[in-house]
């Protein structure tokens, strides 16, 4: 078979032309392929970036909020510490207004005024505590959170101004707390001191009203005895008045018996008065004056009574004729009122006499006057008769 060189060739030349018309590419070029691509990746980086940053954003504002609530917390917790404060500080405040209310006269006057100066100034800090700017160290209202990052930063720094805020107002309030308690310490540190030198003064009015009613003088001591527990308290203020109203009552008793026994004779009962005083061994007497007792008192006689209580420590009434004031210094008028304080002195002493003794009180009078070394008939002698030497030993033990 023999061929045709050309019609051989044909399908070789259709088929070449074929294959080169299937090899060529169809669509995007190389740079357009490139162009989205690095799009693609930039597009890619930017959203990986945001992402960052919003979460960066949500960080802060997390650190904001915790720093938040921390500062609210403590805020919350130094202001209620300056309420405790404050309202201790008032109430020292009160004890110290409730002293202070004391009579002058029956205080230390400068304890009195150190104690004025402090509680003023425990006022004026209590003021200044009451009047701290409480808003600033109010919590602040919840706050939403936001989804851009924008709104985030912006919300976080109303946090950090609300941390700040809460910050300074607790700082504030604890300085204050050193304020007041510094001021509480003061005055307590002045009522203390106050107290305590409340006795000195009650002992001077106790030497000064000594004329007083027993029984006036016995609630004054009593008092006293009351003072002596004091210190600072609630109590204090009580335990002073029931001293004020006893002192007073001394000192009106007082003034009344120097009124009774004035007169051209005032000055020798006061002598009398401080002799038998002088003897009677601590036993609280109060002293009566009249013309004339048991019938004596005139014509140049001279007589006493006495009754003894063994109350309270010993007390005793003595009632006396003009005459032994007007005539004293005389041996027998002396003895007289040995005799009379040795009748006082039994209420000290009961309980070292006898039966016979006990008996006869009229027979220890004469024996202790004795013994006291008073040897005038008058001590008793020349009435009830001589006692015996065991009478007048044992009498010698009582002083």
């Amino acid at each position: 078979m023999t061929f045709d060189a050309d019609a051989a060739s044909t399908p070789d030349s259709n088929a070449s032309r074929t294959d080169t018309g299937s090899s060529a590419p169809a669509g995007r070029s190389p740079r357009t392929i490139g162009l989205i691509v690095v799009g693609v990746t930039v597009f890619l980086i930017a959203g990986a970036t945001t992402l960052v940053v919003h979460a960066a954003a949500n960080a802060r504002f997390d650190a904001a909020v915790a720093d938040q609530a921390e500062s609210t917390a403590v805020a919350a917790g130094a202001y209620s510490q300056l309420d405790a404060a404050v309202a201790e500080a008032t109430s020292t405040g009160a004890l110290a207004a409730d002293l202070l209310d004391t009579t002058a006269g029956f205080v230390d006057t400068t304890a009195q005024g150190d104690l004025g100066v402090a509680a003023a100034e425990l006022t004026a800090a209590i003021d200044a505590g009451e009047e701290l700017d409480r808003e600033s160290a109010a919590a602040p209202e919840g706050h939403d959170r936001p989804v851009w990052f924008a709104d985030l930063d912006r919300a976080t720094e109303g946090l950090e101004a609300d941390t700040e805020r809460l910050a300074a107002a607790a700082i504030g309030a604890r300085e204050h707390i050193e304020v007041v308690q510094d001021a509480v310490v003061h005055t307590q540190t002045s009522g203390t001191n106050f107290i305590a030198m409340v006795p000195p003064i009650a002992t001077s009015i106790d030497a000064a009203t000594g004329s007083a009613r027993n029984l006036d003088r016995i609630e004054l001591r009593l008092a006293m005895e009351d003072l002596e527990g004091a210190g600072w308290g609630s109590d204090a203020p009580a335990r002073i008045d029931a001293y004020v109203a006893a002192a007073s009552a001394a000192q009106a008793s007082h003034g009344a018996e120097e009124a009774e026994k004035a007169g051209p004779l005032y000055e020798r009962r006061k002598q009398v008065e401080e002799f038998a005083r002088s003897i009677a061994g601590g036993v609280l007497l109060e002293f009566d004056w009249a013309p004339t007792v048991n019938g004596y008192g005139t014509g140049g006689s001279y007589g006493g009574t006495s009754t003894w209580d063994t109350s309270d420590g010993g007390l005793s009434t003595i009632t006396l004729s003009n005459s032994v004031a007007e005539m004293w210094g005389d041996p027998g008028v002396v003895a007289l009122v040995v005799h009379e304080v040795g009748h006082s002195i039994t209420s000290k002493c009961y309980d070292l006499m006898g039966d016979g003794l006990a008996s006869n009180n009229e027979v220890w009078a004469t024996a202790w006057a004795i013994g006291m070394g008073y040897t005038h008939e008058s001590n008793g002698v020349n009435n009830y008769g001589q006692p015996s030497p065991e009478a007048i030993a044992l009498s010698q033990s009582c002083r």
